[in-house]
């Protein structure tokens, strides 16, 4: 099994990465770095570069991940990356189905009430479309 951490690239050390790095050494599992690129980002990118193909932009998405993880545990870890493109919820949702982790790791960030019910959250969008044990990490300590 696995514990897949999602990361979105902005911040190192990243909490999200420590926690995940934890449990799978904790539990005998295969750490998994998840990072989502936008569609907006990689259509930008498709028309600023000639030959800049949905290929290109999954390993630029596995490219952050492996930093991410680089920057904070000090090593790639022995990590496996997967890329994907679109909305982080759905990109998320997919990587779970596919990898099946016995446990999945993500940012939460604080917001409102109204701005949870106005704007989404992808936090909150995995938690209720998935069964797996979900762990959400606070911005802040």
């Amino acid at each position: 099994m696995t514990v897949l951490a999602a990361v979105d690239g902005t911040e190192t050390p990243n909490r999200v990465v420590n926690v995940a790095n934890d449990m799978a050494t904790t539990r005998g599992e295969e750490l998994v770095v998840l990072h989502v690129i936008s569609e907006e980002t990689y259509e930008q990118r498709s028309e600023s570069t000639d030959d800049y193909f949905r290929d290109d932009a999954i390993h630029d998405a596995k490219q952050i991940g492996r930093r991410v993880v680089r920057e904070t545990l000090e090593s790639e870890n022995g990590a496996t990356y997967i890329g994907r493109i679109g909305s982080p919820g759905k990109g998320i949702l997919d990587a779970i189905e596919s990898e099946e982790p016995s446990y999945v790791v993500l940012g939460s960030r604080k917001r409102t009430p109204v701005g949870k019910a106005l704007l989404g959250s992808t936090t909150q969008s995995v938690l209720l479309h998935t069964d797996v044990p979900v762990v959400a990490i606070p911005d802040e300590p």
